[in-house]
């Protein structure tokens, strides 16, 4: 994969026409460089089969918009994909001429199979999800997935997307009970002898939606919907709630967006459904999915899976952010070295150390926006980048981290319904040894040849050894003693050293 190559994807869905332009920053990342959607309703009305008239003139000019914005970019390449909608309409080459001629794209419709692995591609490539079940909803059709090992070993695809639901089961405004059953008997025909599991990722438009209202209602400290988790009370509660009002007064609802009011009450239902057939007991909001599919599948090809979704994710964001990963490397040897050689006087587990070592890879990307608040910025850029296959709480670890690293104490007071009960002094640990860490490699290059940290006698000696003298290295550790020996509850002691060289 060429770094810098821009990918266009326009996704024309029964909903809405999206587009997302994307970058390559290496072999194992992107960023989103623009986005934009138009509220099409190709699906709607099309209860008979055809696409309607008016649904083609919204979807044409939707295209027309779509294509001028993606061609000022000059991308490399432009993948239109069309779905559910398309799939099912008699008249939907009408509508692929009309693209091509007043759009000049060529649309291709996706199989229930292909926009699955598309959406099941975008989710594993930004989640930890390796076992369980990951569910695609979108405005015509829903793909119900189990996957096995990060590979897909099972599709549903059924017309059960938000538009369709509505308008073939709740045609009453609110619906009625009998409405609501035939839907949900809908759900259980076209999804029966599903497996059951405890793991359920959710995509799509409405996913976001349902979790955008949640978070609005818990005060919930952090904005990121990626990685966010819904109870199964959460889903049966807004399934109920929005179910029982018009669409008028669900538009009135906190979070809900205006331009799924009069939808999203058949998706809540239809995810309240899947979550009973799965036996999930809480939804994982994953943030990408077909488009982003889509993109990795144009950038690397056979490829397309990512073998560590949390590396390429931390390297994504650090080159996104002025970080060069192999400059980074000294700083993270470090950080390990001081882990492994204080284990039994922090008894911390392997997970911290990767959080360590992930802070270490990112310690650096405040610094392109201010060098003066580069610890403050970076806490912000931990929180609201691009990391896929962490956790919210492991999240808010990282940027107390990178926030922290220098001097004080990390304040994880704001976090209380994230964090676990022993994660302040966890914080207070690792980002005492990334200080040490920084420490050891003040310089660039440094000139720090070995590290030698050891506990002797409940006492930390970290031993340094360099061709030329350390003192700048030594008086960054002394400024980071009293810190280290406070969180680790013994004494540090610290030597430096110029290592003669050894000639054959």
């Amino acid at each position: 994969m060429t770094h810098g190559r821009t990918i266009a994807v326009i996704d024309v869905g029964s909903n809405s026409v999206r587009l997302l332009l994307a970058r390559a920053l290496s072999e194992f990342a992107f960023e989103v460089i623009d986005e934009e959607r138009y509220d099409a309703r190709l699906g709607e009305g099309q209860d008979g089969g055809d696409l309607t008239q008016d649904g083609i003139e919204r979807g044409i000019r939707a295209l027309r918009i779509m294509g001028g914005i993606a061609r000022s970019f000059a991308p490399d390449s432009i993948a239109a994909v069309g779905t559910e909608a398309l799939r099912r309409a008699p008249n939907a080459a009408e509508f692929l001429e009309r693209a091509h001629a007043e759009a000049g794209l060529d649309v291709r419709i996706l199989s229930g199979y292909d926009e699955a692995y598309c959406g099941f591609l975008g989710v594993v490539n930004s989640t930890n999800l390796r076992e369980g079940h990951l569910v695609d909803i979108g405005g015509g059709s829903l793909e119900f997935m189990r996957v096995e090992g990060r590979a897909l070993a099972d599709v549903k695809s059924a017309p059960l997307g938000a538009i369709y639901s509505r308008e073939r089961h709740l045609k009453s405004d609110p619906p009625t009970s009998r409405e609501i059953r035939s839907l949900r008997k809908s759900v259980r025909q076209n999804l029966k002898g599903a497996q059951q599991h405890p793991v359920l990722f959710g995509t799509g438009g409405a996913v976001r939606n349902l979790a955008r209202i949640v978070r609005l209602k818990r005060g919930y400290p952090l904005r990121r919907l990626h990685g966010f988790e819904l109870t199964r009370r959460d889903v049966r509660r807004l399934a109920s709630q929005l179910s029982r009002v018009s669409t008028d007064d669900r538009r009135k609802m906190p979070g809900v967006g205006a331009n799924r009011a009069d939808i999203l009450h058949a998706a809540a239902i239809v995810i309240d459904e899947v979550m009973e057939l799965s036996g999930a007991q809480s939804l994982i909001v994953a943030g990408q999915g077909l488009r982003e599919g889509l993109v990795w599948q144009e950038l690397r090809r056979d490829h397309a899976l990512l073998p560590d979704v949390r590396h390429a994710s931390i390297v994504g964001l650090g080159r996104a952010n002025g970080v060069d990963e192999l400059a980074a490397e000294p700083l993270v040897h470090a950080a390990a070295a001081l882990f492994d050689a204080s284990r039994e006087l922090h008894g911390l587990e392997q997970r911290d150390q990767d959080l360590l070592v992930a802070a270490a890879r990112l310690s650096g990307i405040g610094m392109h926006v201010d060098y003066y608040n580069r610890d403050r910025h970076a806490e912000y850029l931990v929180h609201s980048g691009d990391l896929h296959g962490f956790s919210h709480r492991e999240i808010v670890m990282l940027a107390a981290l990178v926030r922290w690293s220098n001097t004080g104490t990390p304040d994880l007071s704001p976090y209380a319904a994230i964090i676990e009960p022993d994660d302040p002094r966890r914080a207070a640990v690792l980002a005492a040894l990334l200080g040490a860490a920084r420490a050891i490699r003040r310089r660039t290059p440094s000139p720090v040849l070995d590290i030698d940290a050891r506990v002797k006698r409940r006492m930390l000696q970290v031993r340094l050894a360099g061709r030329v003298s350390l003192e700048a290295e030594a008086y960054e550790l002394e400024r980071q003693q009293k810190r280290l020996e406070a969180v680790l509850k013994a004494p540090v002691v610290i030597e430096t050293r110029i290592q003669e060289p050894v000639f054959a």
